[in-house]
């Protein structure tokens, strides 16, 4: 926070921004949007969820990409990720990332880190990003290059945080819990720690963007995913203020009660604007339309779809730990009606545990 600002607004940092959570939320206002600059990639990850062989003349020119971050700042948008496939794999990447950090955006980059040269580590040293996050799916070349499909990839990766860190970029680093890493989950924490870096993991595996189910036969039993996840005290912590604080919140009677196509939204390689990754029945093209006309238009309907009938989610005290999300309901399942019954699980027993705990179970 800037020095007196706290007099100027007459309010601290958590009120402030909770205030202007309500006033982004009350006016619809897209705060958040990520931009999917390709969907190719350099490396072949087993779970990825974008193998889509997008040829580079399908996607968006760097001039039209310059648009859409005009359309979405006069929006209001404020929070920009650039994300792929891999974005660093566009040659024109650096002026895009340029463009989007000098219109104001606080601009995060998600990558695998190997294509990280010393022009984009230069970039990133003349033009901080809010942060930089990199994919490492294992402590060692051994695990992390299976996963990654291309020998060297664990190597590179590497040297691109260590390069990073040393100029003082913000870096995290994520993973993918999956079948082919759970038993060297505890041995990339302690890599994260020893850089000094956050880290986080999910263990919830897609399916891919083009409906193929092979990533999920990836994914670990609910009872090791969430084992290993409450293994470390300060994330159960996380997890138990983030319950405490929000347990007993009403559902709204949307099917969607998330952010998607509210204040945040994704656009795809192509151009199509969809309320987020997730959801994809409703979407319209920056290239037949406005931005601001597809915002106010094409996701009206979809925000005021109902909670339909029978939906076991409804009032389920589990749903803030299971990750609830009907799009991702549609692509495993076909039906934003039909819970996904691996993240119903990991709910259930992410409960359990925070419960039992507290109890000195």
């Amino acid at each position: 926070m800037i020095p007196g600002c706290e007099q100027a607004t007459g309010m601290d940092d958590d009120r402030f921004w909770r205030d202007l959570s309500r006033r982004v939320i009350d006016r619809r206002v897209p705060f958040t949007g990520s931009l999917a600059l390709t969907h190719r990639c350099n490396l072949a990850c087993a779970h990825c969820y974008a193998r889509e062989e997008a040829a580079p003349s399908c996607e968006l020119t760097g001039g039209q990409w310059r648009q859409a971050i005009d359309a979405v700042r006069e929006a209001g948008c404020l929070y920009l990720l650039l994300t792929g496939g891999e974005p660093l794999l566009r040659s024109d990447f650096p002026g895009i990332y340029r463009y989007a950090k000098e219109s104001g955006f606080l601009v995060t980059v998600f990558t695998n880190g190997t294509l990280a040269n010393a022009g984009i580590i230069d970039l990133f040293r003349e033009l901080p990003p809010y942060l930089v996050e990199i994919s490492l799916y294992g402590a060692s070349a051994a695990v992390h290059d299976r996963i990654a499909g291309v020998p060297g990839s664990f190597q590179k990766t590497r040297q691109a945080i260590e390069a990073l860190l040393a100029q003082g970029t913000r870096v995290r680093l994520k993973s993918v819990l999956m079948t082919l890493n759970n038993d060297d989950l505890p041995a990339i924490e302690d890599l994260a720690r020893s850089l000094g870096v956050k880290f986080r993991f999910d263990p919830e595996i897609f399916p891919t963007l083009s409906g193929d189910n092979g990533p999920v036969a990836l994914r670990v039993p609910p009872g090791r995913a969430v084992d290993l996840e409450m293994a470390d005290p300060a994330r159960e912590s996380e997890w138990r203020e983030f319950l405490d604080q929000f347990r007993g919140s009403r559902d709204g009677d949307g099917l969607y009660n998330c952010g998607s196509g509210l204040n945040t939204f994704h656009v795809d390689p192509q151009g199509w604007v969809y309320p987020c990754l997730m959801v994809r029945n409703a979407r319209f093209s920056l290239l037949t339309s406005s931005f601001r006309e597809g915002w106010q238009q094409a996701f009206n309907d979809f925000r005021k779809v109902a909670v339909p009938d029978g939906l076991p989610c409804r009032g389920c005290d589990k749903k803030l730990l299971c990750g609830y999300c009907p799009g991702f309901f549609a692509m495993e399942n076909g039906s934003e009606s039909i819970p996904s019954a691996y993240m119903c699980r990991i709910g259930h027993l992410r409960f359990e545990k925070l419960y039992s705990s507290a109890h000195g179970g």
